[in-house]
């Protein structure tokens, strides 16, 4: 059982309220911080829910890419936000392959086809990137509640916190609230029927 500070009146004081609420904070939560996350162990359909991850944040990635490397979309304020997502995307698909070891999924496995117009415009690149970050976030709020490992879920919810904050910077961008009601959740046969307009499988029929 946790075990609340002990504080004179004269520490209170030197502190202030908020003072307190944080030292109480870190003797509270100190432990928790500090130990080791339970390792992600996936059973069952949790493998799906990595896996769509995997498929989807490499095709966030491309997107990140290319919305930085077509001249004149982008100031450099946003250049420095698209930067920094660019980053966390890759650090998601590490992570993800990583857990599924043996069932990774290789950029060779499949092929990212935007739409050709869908870089002519900022405001169209924007909306690209807000429906790729919702079918993550949907999938992932999905999968935090349904994945039968805790070390899963946790992994996912933490996906999903990043991924929420991206998806709120590019609503910004489009000139929208950051914050846009709670996210709908979203089964990978769903959100996989949205994300299949924009891939291609080599082998599988069109994908050559």
């Amino acid at each position: 059982m946790h075990r609340f500070m002990e504080l004179s009146r004269g520490q209170f004081l030197r502190f202030g309220a908020s003072g307190v609420v944080a030292a109480a904070g870190g003797a509270l939560m100190g432990g928790t911080a500090r130990a080791a996350l339970p390792t992600a162990t996936p059973q069952g359909d949790d493998v799906g829910f990595l896996t769509f991850g995997v498929v989807a944040e490499r095709t966030a990635l491309a997107f990140y890419r290319k919305a930085l490397t077509t001249p004149g979309l982008f100031n450099a304020a946003e250049r420095r936000r698209l930067t920094a997502a660019r980053a966390a995307k890759r650090d998601h698909v590490n992570k993800l392959n990583s857990v599924l070891g043996a069932d990774a999924v290789g950029a060779s496995d499949y092929q990212v086809d935007f739409p050709k117009s869908a870089f002519s415009s900022r405001d169209r690149a924007v909306a690209l990137g807000i429906e790729l970050e919702k079918l993550l976030v949907g999938v992932y709020v999905f999968g935090a509640g349904y994945s039968a490992d805790p070390g899963t879920r946790l992994l996912i919810s933490r996906l999903l916190t990043v991924d929420g904050q991206l998806l709120g910077t590019l609503r910004q961008m489009a000139g929208k609230p950051a914050a846009d009601g709670m996210p709908v959740p979203l089964s990978t046969e769903q959100a996989g029927a949205a994300l299949d307009k924009l891939i291609t499988v080599p082998g599988s029929p069109g994908g050559g």
